[in-house]
């Protein structure tokens, strides 16, 4: 499975990335973004190769440059434009009810996790992508 974590902590992008391989046993391929913009970016030029686009993104709320809401702005028209159907998570500090609640509107958001998160989350979640559950 082809996941992107966008997140400006580069402390939480190295955990998360070696916890999913560790649930995984590798067989995931992990793509790490310091912001939103990098990463649409990355699936802009990827669109005429679905297969290099991320099934799973993790995305974080607050980063420099392009923050989590401006690349869902920008990101949902593409993925709907495209048929892309991926699967994205809010994975946040922000405990903010109005964030949840902006963040639960969107259909396309599967989910909201406060940081930290842990390999039991980590674990759960890939279970329920393989298990169609999202």
């Amino acid at each position: 499975m082809k996941v992107a974590i966008i997140d400006d902590n580069v402390v939480f992008r190295t955990l998360t990335k070696i916890a999913f391989e560790n649930v995984t046993s590798g067989n995931s391929d992990i793509l790490l973004f310091e912001n939103g913009q990098e990463a649409i970016d990355y699936i802009k030029k990827y669109l005429d190769n679905q297969e290099e686009i991320p099934k799973l993104i993790l995305l974080d709320l607050n980063m420099p440059v392009m923050d989590g809401w401006n690349f869902l702005d920008e990101m949902l028209p593409i993925q709907k434009s495209f048929n892309l159907n991926l699967i994205i998570y809010i994975v946040t500090s922000s405990s903010d009810e109005k964030d949840f609640e902006r963040a639960e509107s969107i259909s396309e958001v599967k989910g909201y996790l406060i940081k930290p998160i842990g390999i039991n989350q980590i674990a759960e979640l890939i279970r329920s992508i393989t298990t169609g559950d999202c």
